[in-house]
């Protein structure tokens, strides 16, 4: 792009007007003496943004910002690369992860394989569940379950994500780890502190429940009292499982065949299915 100075030769200046005159992205702005080094910019601009690849491939004075004139002045303004940096920057502010990789905030609901009745309840669900937290009302979140490598993990992810873009924030926690950290923070400031978290957190996100070794201590020390003020408070919960959620989940919580052992599994089935609709998840082609 040519620069010219005040000390430059008129008519080359003008001779220069005329050739902006002529370029497409100026017909409908006036070039003079007055505004020539901007309308050079802006044709400058919209020839690297016409062809641009991404914020990584920016040739623009202004890594992320092209001119634009408005009312026949010209301003900065953000492009689209930029505008979808910013949000998934402020999108993963609202996503906390647990003992769980961080890529899977790459995961995205646009992209999610919906060739299945059940995948296309989930993402109607999921919109269903967005405006509900938006009208602050209560909302089940799900249980999704089915056989290894379905995308279960994935799908939370997905899930996680698009609240996010929604401003609303949720936690997602890789439960078997979980399970081994609390053990391991037992008689400190810090297990009770997790705990209150676990219950407190807006829309909390459990991946790979029924993975994990259960206990006395787990079911009725750390589930229990999470899904009973998760349940009292009307805060969702999401859960990915390997389990049936009725059946197989109690069976997974009755630790002996006693009768007394069969009421405290059933009781604590009860109050999750207060929290959350199952949903089980068909086979998928995406990353696991």
């Amino acid at each position: 792009m040519r620069k010219f100075e005040m000390q430059t030769d008129e008519k080359e200046v003008r001779s220069y007007i005329e050739e902006l005159r002529k370029d497409l992205f100026l017909q409908d702005i006036s070039v003079d003496l007055g505004n020539v080094n901007e309308c050079a910019r802006y044709a400058s601009e919209c020839r690297h943004c016409a062809d641009c690849k991404g914020l990584d491939f920016c040739l623009n004075t202004t890594k992320g910002y092209h001119f634009v004139n408005q009312d026949g002045y010209f301003v900065l303004e953000e492009c689209d690369f930029q505008k979808e940096q910013v949000l998934k920057s402020k999108s993963g502010n609202m996503v906390e992860t647990l003992f769980i990789s961080k890529a899977l905030l790459n995961a995205n609901l646009e992209n999610y394989d919906l060739k299945t009745a059940n995948r296309q309840k989930i993402f109607n669900y999921i919109q269903t569940f967005i405006q509900h937290q938006k009208n602050h009302t209560f909302c089940k979140g799900l249980y999704i379950y089915g056989n290894y490598a379905t995308g279960k993990t994935y799908t939370l992810g997905c899930i996680a994500n698009e609240l996010a873009k929604n401003h609303i924030p949720s936690t997602i926690v890789y439960f078997p780890d979980l399970v081994v950290e609390l053990k391991n923070l037992m008689g400190t400031e810090k297990y009770a502190e997790l705990l209150m978290y676990l219950k407190e957190v807006d829309v909390l996100i459990l991946d790979d429940v029924g993975a994990e070794n259960m206990t006395l201590w787990l079911r009725d020390e750390v589930i229990s009292p999470i899904v009973n003020y998760r349940l009292s408070e009307q805060k969702p919960l999401f859960i990915s499982s390997n389990l049936e959620p009725k059946q197989e989940l109690q069976e997974h919580f009755q630790l002996n065949k006693t009768p007394l052992e069969r009421k405290s599994a059933q009781r604590i089935i009860s109050r999750f299915e207060g929290l959350y609709k199952g949903i089980e998840l068909d086979n998928s082609s995406y990353p696991r």
